[in-house]
Parts: C-alpha cells; sequence; structure tokens
C-alpha cells in the first residue's frame, strides 16, 4: 500500500495557511479600530425598556400595611416553587395580611405569572436588576426586603 492521496501539495497548504492568519489578522485589527461600547457599570446604569422584568416587589395598601392577603394564588402558580413560604395572620378575608413571604431569586424566571394571577395587585416586577449575591441564601428575599418603601404605593 502506498501513500495516500493528497489533492495539495506542500506549498499550497502554506499559502492557504498563510491566508487563514492573514484573514483571522484583519478581522481582529478591524474590529480594534471599532469605537468601544463597554458601559461605565456601575456609575451609569443602562436605560431598561418599560416591560422589563426584574426584583419582585409587595405593594402597599393606603394605610400602609401589605397589600398581600396570603391568598397563595402566586405560590401555586409559579412554576418553579421560586415563592417558597407564605403565612397570613389569623383574620378572614380581605383583612387578612401576609406575615411571612419567601422568594428566592435564583430560582424565579421572571416570567410574570405570579404577578397576573395576583386578585389583589399586590405583588409586581420592578426595574431593579442587580440582585445578586455570594450564596444562594443572598438571593432569598423576605417580605421586609420585598416591601416597597411606604409612601410609594399611595401614589398608584
Amino acid at each position: 500500500m502506498g501513500s495516500p492521496v493528497t489533492l495539495h501539495s506542500r506549498p499550497a497548504e502554506i499559502a492557504l495557511a498563510a491566508w487563514s492568519i492573514v484573514k483571522g489578522l484583519a478581522v481582529t485589527l478591524r474590529n480594534a479600530l471599532r469605537p468601544s461600547v463597554t458601559r461605565d457599570y456601575p456609575a451609569r446604569r443602562t436605560a431598561l425598556h418599560p416591560r422589563f422584568r426584574g426584583k419582585l416587589g409587595h405593594k402597599r395598601a393606603e394605610d400602609g400595611r401589605p397589600r398581600c392577603t396570603a391568598c397563595m394564588a402566586c405560590e401555586k402558580v409559579c412554576p418553579t416553587l421560586a415563592i417558597r413560604e407564605i403565612e397570613g395572620d389569623e383574620a378572614k378575608g380581605r383583612e387578612r395580611r401576609v406575615r411571612t413571604y419567601v422568594w428566592d431569586a435564583s430560582r424565579c424566571l421572571f416570567c410574570n405569572l405570579c404577578v397576573e394571577a395576583c386578585p389583589f395587585d399586590a405583588i409586581e416586577l420592578g426595574q431593579e436588576y442587580s440582585i445578586v449575591g455570594d450564596s444562594r441564601e443572598q438571593t432569598c428575599f423576605d417580605l421586609e426586603d420585598l416591601l416597597e418603601p411606604a409612601g410609594k404605593g399611595e401614589s398608584r
């Protein structure tokens, strides 16, 4: 058996390899001369689309209490079980208010199903997107972390 037949001779292979290197360098130089698109983050934050879905937030009622009545509709509809723990006080009906609420941002798909399922318009996905942490425990938020500041809910 002889050696396999090659379609290119040795000088042609060298020329083809050199041409590939020249094309690659041309792409590199063309991109190196473009203006930089790097943002000055976090000093200047990127403008977000109005429909962006960020951190979950709880709205307050006019009296300053959370609007959430712990009906658990958001927990039932969540496909990833990101809303883990909801407990309400002892009151009944619309007077009932949430006492414990835990949202795990590391599991959330930001799909907005929980917001759509809420019959009291008590939760929303806001514009905050910097919700990272060093551990998974730091991406779990309780009710106090999710409540909007007092006074903000009155203007809605």
